[in-house]
């Protein structure tokens, strides 16, 4: 006898079409995930050289972010695609660029923690100009979380 409604079908139909529906901006989520696991891993490292203890609430606020974003280049590419459809003005690349520049800007804050290297202060310096040229947004510091 065959069911009518076999719920092992029906989350396979859903989950292929979820990822067929955001197949366009999984490139663009991958990379956001590999900048804040970066953060993430640069963060623990600069903590240790510093002799701070590592906290489990940070790395909760680490999935919140993520998911957060994901969220926000999500919708970013939805109204893209369904809501300003006469123009194409790849709202999902323009935020995931912003995202990415804010958690490098974070990476490279933590590698100057680490070595000291003056280097890494310059080029912090250099992406806080470099999002201000582009996006026309000062990027303040207590944005940038920690």
């Amino acid at each position: 006898m065959h069911k009518i409604f076999d719920i092992d079908k029906i989350w396979a139909y859903i989950a292929s079409s979820l990822m067929a529906f955001f197949e366009p901006i999984e490139i663009l989520v991958l990379w956001m995930l590999i900048f804040i696991i970066s953060d993430m891993i640069t963060g623990i490292h600069a903590s240790l050289a510093e002799g701070k203890p590592i906290q489990s609430c940070k790395a909760q606020k680490t999935v919140h972010k993520f998911v957060l974003y994901a969220m926000s280049i999500f919708l970013l590419e939805g109204m893209d695609r369904y809501i300003l459809d006469l123009v194409d003005c790849h709202l999902a690349n323009i935020g995931a660029t912003i995202i990415c520049g804010i958690e490098m800007y974070s990476i490279l804050e933590n590698c100057y923690r680490i070595t000291g290297n003056q280097v890494f202060k310059v080029l912090t310096q250099f992406t806080l100009k470099k999002i201000k040229d582009e996006t026309g947004v000062e990027v303040d510091n207590k944005l940038i979380q920690k």
